[in-house]
């Protein structure tokens, strides 16, 4: 995604937002162990896991894994993103972020491992996780209610909700108008772009807005990081986060 061009670029006023009750969870999918897979020790999983404040999930259908990202470009991420930047001893950003998400589905760390040792796997399940999560809403981390994951790959978590007079709504929700779309990112050089019925509707370049809901319609949002900036042309997108469409009416 080296450069892309948007006629018009909106600005949301961020304004203070009622905070959801509702807890916010985050899963790895698919993770490869001797449970589910040839390789991998579930302890070590667990562990790394625990570390980054996760816990695993099984999706049948729908995951994008390692395979959808394709030959060329985890050529292109070795040797032009991980093994410069571990040489550098910088952190290397995470491969899914090279990737598309049209249509919005989770993320998989569905990689196998290849061998796996008392000691140590390889790759390693810090590699094979990333930086990736599944975000979801939930009264109960880890709950088997049905989940509306919101892909994310970065370092904190966004807040994406939407809020009225009648409470709060996740993506994936329905909710009546009027309400109002609340979505913070933590990133430095954030591109927001919301979708209405499957369609462009508006662009923030910005990491916080506050966007009324006045219509009925399927509102869903697409956030890109970018390098850098000329003009109306941004360049360097790299995927960051998406959720299924709130359900306005």
């Amino acid at each position: 995604m080296p450069a892309t061009y948007f006629a018009h670029v909106h600005y949301s006023i961020p304004s203070p937002v009622p905070i959801p009750f509702q807890r916010q969870c985050a899963c790895a999918i698919n993770p490869p162990s001797v449970y589910n897979s040839p390789l991998g020790n579930p302890k070590r999983l667990e562990e790394e896991l625990s570390k980054r404040g996760m816990h695993a999930c099984h999706v049948e259908d729908g995951a994008t894994g390692y395979k959808d990202l394709g030959f060329w470009k985890w050529l292109f991420y070795l040797f032009f993103e991980y093994i410069p930047k571990k040489v550098l001893l910088e952190d290397p950003s995470d491969p899914y972020s090279l990737m598309r998400q049209s249509p919005c589905q989770p993320l998989a760390s569905d990689m196998p491992i290849v061998i796996s040792l008392w000691t140590r796997d390889i790759p390693t399940y810090s590699f094979i996780l990333g930086k990736r999560k599944n975000l979801y809403y939930s009264s109960q981390c880890g709950s088997q209610e049905e989940k509306r994951f919101i892909p994310f790959v970065g370092d904190k978590n966004p807040q994406i909700y939407a809020y009225s007079s009648t409470g709060f709504f996740f993506p994936g929700d329905q909710l009546k108008t009027p309400a109002v779309l609340s979505v913070s990112f933590f990133e430095s050089k954030v591109l927001i772009i919301l979708l209405k019925d499957g369609n462009l509707y508006k662009v923030f370049d910005q990491r916080s807005i506050r966007e009324p809901i006045k219509e009925g319609g399927n509102y869903s949002l697409q956030a890109y990081t970018y390098r850098f900036r000329i003009w109306k042309f941004y360049f360097g997108l790299r995927f960051l986060a998406c959720t299924p469409p709130f359900y306005a009416m």
